[in-house]
């Protein structure tokens, strides 16, 4: 009886490695391959810095945030500009930028943080302006003891 158990054991897991290769793999690899996953926008990526309208709200945004994010006895001034913003493609921002942060009184120091943000309108960039329209998707904290 064992033996047949253990036979039924090797004949169920070559079959279930047959059907992964042969039929689940090709399978993914089609839908990979299709337009499944494709997403239509004007908002193209790059791997190249940029400056415009929808990289300096994402650096608002991002901002408004990071001041959120502190506590009150932190004290920090913001730049008026990024040190780098980059598109991702499809309305989804990262920035990088330098902040003098104070925590209670002492010292200020510079403070680099990055962003990662995303327009939640697609290609209706007319509410860029408001901040509901825009999600969060990463900051880097900003602390005294750096």
């Amino acid at each position: 009886m064992s033996k047949m158990k253990i036979l039924l054991l090797l004949a169920t897991v070559i079959g279930l490695v047959v059907m992964q290769r042969e039929l689940l793999i090709p399978m993914a690899k089609d839908a990979a391959k299709s337009d499944l996953f494709l997403i239509e926008s004007k908002d193209q990526g790059s791997m190249i810095t940029q400056s415009n309208e929808m990289t300096q709200f994402a650096f608002e945004h991002c901002n408004v945030h990071l001041r959120e994010d502190l506590d009150k006895k932190t004290t920090v001034t913001l730049p008026e500009k990024p040190l780098n913003a980059w598109s991702l493609g499809n309305y989804e921002y990262v920035v990088s930028a330098e902040a003098d942060v104070s925590h209670e009184g002492s010292a200020s120091k510079k403070h680099k943080y990055v962003c990662r943000i995303s327009y939640k309108n697609g290609d209706d960039t007319s509410g860029a302006k408001e901040f509901n329209n825009w999600s969060l998707d990463g900051l880097s904290k900003v602390d005294d003891n750096q």
